[in-house]
């Protein structure tokens, strides 16, 4: 029995903490993580700006500025129906290095017994040069399992300069709702 509780402290404790994440990998998409197991549904979240993206102020590494941005949590348009997001960096001035690793997280709203938290469904990681758009952004995607309810999403971009300390940091994207489970 005292096995079991101990077992059911650390759960509540990994869950609690806001996020089950995933290690960022490759360029290439990554595998989707595994869901709670505990019994609970994602759902819509009550409240929320909306904007078509979420972008960073000026950060300097050396002799480089730049921002992180991201964009909000959408319906990617390529099949299967997933939800999608993008992270990027913008090179505002100085010398920069020519690309940056940049790691896009996708996280859905998630309740159960303990209360409702961000859990994160999607991770990926690549170096891209500053801009965004084709080829110079990095996607986090999950695939629908359901579009019958209304999930709360939003994602969060950390970027860091190949060959230059630069400080820690997430830019974190609007929430929106999305008829999209994950």
């Amino acid at each position: 029995m005292r096995v079991k509780l101990a077992l059911a402290v650390c759960l509540l404790s990994v869950l609690a903490s806001g996020s089950v994440s995933v290690a960022a990998g490759t360029s290439a998409p990554s595998k989707e993580p595994k869901l709670p197991s505990t019994s609970g549904h994602f759902r819509a979240y009550l409240g929320g700006d909306i904007s078509l993206m979420a972008e960073s102020g000026n950060i300097t590494a050396g002799s480089c500025t730049y921002r992180q941005a991201i964009d909000n949590p959408h319906i990617s348009s390529t099949a299967p129906r997933a939800a999608s997001i993008h992270g990027y960096w913008k090179r505002i001035s100085g010398t920069c290095p020519s690309t940056a690793n940049v790691d896009t997280y996708l996280q859905g709203y998630w309740c159960d017994r303990y209360g409702c938290r961000w859990i994160t469904v999607a991770s990926n990681s690549g170096n891209v040069t500053a801009g965004g758009g084709a080829g110079r952004r990095v996607t986090a995607r999950r695939t629908c399992s359901s579009s019958a309810r209304s999930v709360g999403w939003r994602g969060f971009v950390d970027v860091d300069l190949n060959g230059v300390s630069d400080p820690a940091g997430y830019t974190y994207s609007t929430i929106v709702n999305l008829f999209c489970s994950p």
